[in-house]
């Protein structure tokens, strides 16, 4: 009976982990339009920046020609409010602002279970 769980613990989880995985990477890979998104979901905007001390979660990180500022990305990681007629989504920050985003922008992606899982402290709370 211990070899048939250990068996299955050590065929179940990683297969579990890849289908898990590969349901979060695979639009990425394959390029689809748009996230489809509803009212709550949780989304991860990367948001394009330009300052003389990037954050620590500054990535992809380019200094300027002249080496007085520097090009950076970080994610911001928001959550869907509404839904608009025309393909756009109303989403609230932590501080409970609200940007309009269209569905198809590059920057924008649907938050899988590892991200919200491993950030989930950067997510806004519902009200």
């Amino acid at each position: 009976m211990i070899t048939v769980l250990l068996l299955f613990a050590l065929i179940g989880a990683p297969v579990f982990l890849a289908l898990l995985l590969a349901k979060e990477f695979l639009p990425m890979i394959h390029g689809e339009a748009g996230p489809h998104l509803e009212v709550g979901d949780g989304i991860v905007y990367r948001m394009q920046k330009v300052s003389t001390h990037p954050s620590p979660r500054a990535y992809a990180v380019d200094p300027a020609g002249q080496g007085d500022t520097y090009s950076y990305f970080v994610d911001k990681f928001w959550t869907v409010e509404n839904v608009l007629q025309d393909g756009r989504v109303l989403v609230t920050t932590r501080t409970r602002k609200q940007h309009c985003l269209r569905v198809d922008d590059p920057n924008l992606r649907k938050a899988g279970f590892v991200a919200r899982l491993r950030h989930w402290k950067r997510f806004p709370r519902s009200a």
